[in-house]
């Protein structure tokens, strides 16, 4: 079907999805200037109410391994699906464009054959593999609007059409689906769009179990990464790479018997702290990176080194009301990362000290 002027209105809805799904480019580019500045405020502000504190988060383990696989093939899934749906996307412009200045015709035939609207198929299925990549709860909403905003501007091109075209198109529109690929043809005289009321209740549908699904995966996910907790003292830690509890357990002794650790403890008793280790400073700078400190301090950590990392943030509820020990996992918390140790076998673990103006401030930190 030829392209039309109308899709104009709907350029910046779609351009705002698509720089939030590919902010794990854009964090690593000369653009992280323009993303700290725009969307951090965003994120920050989200964060302060308990209604939007989800939004910023992730649904599904970014960082860190789970004990399940399925999370691992979620993730290969989405590079797949981003470049399948991208390659879709611009065979569908070659032959939709060849047949609009061309052949001065409406085209009928190839992926236009087996549904109407195969541009729009096509990227929301890289979106959807964008999301897999990049799976915050921000990015699922506006992907679910973005999904509702195809459907508007399909129905509204389809009317387009039938007034350039008239009565040439009805067999067309009636017969070929237009978003489902594998119902393939079938005669369907005189079909009409679905109601506009019943278009949109299908969309509130689809949208809330979408969530509810993410929400759900990202506690299975939760629950299945390898992690450690002891109450005496208040200490969470997230192995980032597939380690035995006695791993994590000897892990968290080295870091906390440092003098620096100690004097944290004995200053302020009741802290909560989260430990996050990687394996290698490559890990490192992705975790150092996620948590929102700035590029050019981060490029001054040598690479190659094979040693265990571990990263050690202050936790604390964002609301003073709320009593118990913080989950560093939870939406209503705040991790402040204050130092970082190498941990080497057979020599004294290393202390690395964090200081606030290396990071950005307000960043939503990521925290597996």
């Amino acid at each position: 079907m030829p392209a039309s002027t109308a899709r104009w209105p709907w350029i910046a809805p779609i351009v705002i999805y698509a720089v939030s799904a590919l902010e794990m480019i854009i964090m690593i580019s000369p653009a992280a200037a323009y993303f700290y500045s725009v969307y951090t405020p965003l994120f920050h502000g989200l964060e302060q109410s308990a209604a939007t504190a989800w939004l910023p988060q992730f649904f599904l383990p970014h960082l860190a391994a789970t004990r399940v696989p399925f999370f691992r093939w979620l993730t290969l899934s989405g590079a797949a699906l981003a470049l399948l749906g991208l390659l879709g996307f611009f065979f569908c412009a070659v032959q939709l464009y060849y047949g609009k200045f061309v052949k001065k015709k409406l085209v009928s035939g190839g992926l236009y054959g087996r549904v109407r609207h195969p541009q729009y198929l096509c990227l929301a299925i890289a979106g959807a593999g964008f999301l897999l990549l990049w799976p915050r709860f921000f990015i699922l909403a506006s992907f679910l609007v973005m999904l509702g905003l195809y459907y508007i501007l399909a129905r509204h091109e389809e009317e387009l059409i039938r007034q350039r075209y008239g009565s040439a198109t009805d067999d067309y529109l009636a017969s070929v689906p237009m978003f489902n690929p594998f119902r393939g043809r079938r005669k369907a005289p005189g079909a009409r769009p679905v109601p506009r009321t019943r278009a949109l209740l299908a969309w509130l549908a689809v949208s809330a179990v979408t969530l509810a699904l993410a929400f759900l995966l990202r506690s299975v996910g939760v629950n299945q990464l390898y992690t450690l907790r002891t109450s005496q003292p208040d200490v969470t830690t997230l192995a980032l790479n597939a380690r035995t509890n006695d791993e994590i357990a000897a892990l968290t002794r080295s870091v906390l018997a440092t003098p620096t650790a100690q004097a944290l403890m004995a200053r302020d008793p009741g802290t909560s702290l989260f430990i996050q280790i990687s394996g290698g400073s490559s890990q490192l700078k992705h975790l150092l990176i996620d948590l929102g400190m700035r590029e050019n301090i981060v490029s001054t950590i040598p690479s190659g080194s094979k040693s265990a990392y571990a990263v050690v943030s202050r936790v604390t509820a964002r609301d003073p009301a709320v009593s118990g020990r913080p989950d560093p996992l939870a939406f209503g918390t705040d991790i402040e990362p204050l130092f970082y140790v190498r941990v080497a076998d057979g020599r004294d673990p290393v202390v690395y000290e964090l200081l606030p103006e290396q990071f950005h401030p307000g960043f939503s930190r990521i925290r597996f």
